[in-house]
């Protein structure tokens, strides 16, 4: 009899950044309420099944359990076949993981009481039993549960506004008010793992650029209004560039920019609006764009704002629904 082979895949997870510029709580879970899955169109192969069985964890309530595992071929996202495909070989299976991963957890930065980083494949069996596979946490982790956050205040304040625009504003300077930029060294007690999340800036209120923007995005979600989380650079003035995240939101039909992390830092100046809903040409002066969200290597492309791309590094042309077409050197679509 042939021994069971069981071969745990896992791939370290760097959504941004270890350095950027320079809580408000509820009763109500921020959520992705209209399923925008703006990234989720950008995959291809076996990356749009696990994304998929990534958003089943989420409506059955699975990821909540931060245990509980979930069958890829029993569930019909992937075959005994295509797994045996493999051959034992499984860096492309890794790659489509770690793509869905960053695609699905940047369409629902909501789900920010699930650690990522813990969430493996597991895939088991041998050539003569057939394979199977899962979704759980990595071998090494106990769970990829984290805590659930609330944001219905930020939303129910911001609903007063009659105007999409003005609720949009008004949660920006919610985050921005309820939010201390803070680094890994400087943050309080116990608040190290949640400065890149959402939980970190809506309910620590502590946070580097990520949480910002995931905390922005939540809101934004909940409040029905479409947006995209940004990651690149920022280009200081001495030509230095620092990773950065920021967000790009849509009204009446076109794309606008606000980074909150860098409005925050010029709180109190007359500048201190100045990425709040900017076109192109205002985040083309110190914004780069770069859609490689990890080590996973998938580049995603990002609408086009108003006014210009937004940065003079986006290659390629806008196709009929303002987002951004871009090839490789090969002339496929990257993505």
């Amino acid at each position: 009899m042939k021994r069971k082979k069981k071969a745990v895949l896992f791939l370290a997870v760097l959504f941004a950044v270890s350095l950027c510029l320079a809580g408000v709580g509820g009763s109500a879970e921020a959520a992705n309420t209209k399923n925008v899955r703006y990234y989720y169109s950008q995959l291809s192969g076996d990356a749009k099944p696990i994304y998929d069985a990534m958003f089943e964890m989420y409506e059955q309530g699975i990821f909540k359990t931060g245990t509980e595992r979930y069958g890829l071929v029993e569930n019909g996202h992937l075959t005994k076949e295509k797994l045996a495909s493999y051959e034992g070989k499984y860096d492309g299976l890794l790659k489509s993981f770690g793509a869905a991963r960053d695609a699905f957890y940047a369409d629902y930065p909501d789900i920010f009481y699930v650690d990522f980083s813990a969430l493996a494949v597991t895939v088991e069996g041998n050539s003569a039993d057939g394979y199977t596979a899962y979704l759980g946490a990595a071998g090494e982790k106990d769970t990829y549960y984290t805590e659930d956050a609330r944001v219905n205040g930020i939303v129910t304040e911001a609903k007063k506004a009659a105007a999409v625009k003005e609720q949009v504003i008004a949660a920006h300077n919610a985050v921005i008010k309820g939010t201390a930029y803070k680094l890994e060294h400087n943050c309080s007690a116990g608040n190290k793992g949640h400065i890149r999340t959402s939980y970190g800036a809506l309910v620590k209120g502590e946070s580097l650029c990520e949480g910002y923007a995931r905390g922005l995005k939540s809101v934004l979600d909940s409040l029905g209004v479409e947006s995209v989380l940004v990651q690149g650079y920022y280009k200081d003035t001495d030509g230095s560039k620092n990773l950065h995240m920021w967000n790009y939101v849509k009204l009446d039909g076109k794309w606008y920019a606000i980074d909150a992390t860098a409005n925050d830092g010029m709180s109190g100046s007359i500048a201190a609006d100045t990425y709040l809903l900017a076109e192109g040409p205002v985040m083309k002066e110190h914004h780069i764009p770069d859609g490689v969200m990890s080590p996973g290597g998938v580049r995603f492309t990002y609408p086009a704002l108003e006014g210009g791309s937004g940065s003079s590094s986006e290659l390629g042309e806008t196709d009929s629904d303002g987002y951004k077409v871009v090839f490789d050197k090969d002339g496929l679509r990257v993505g």
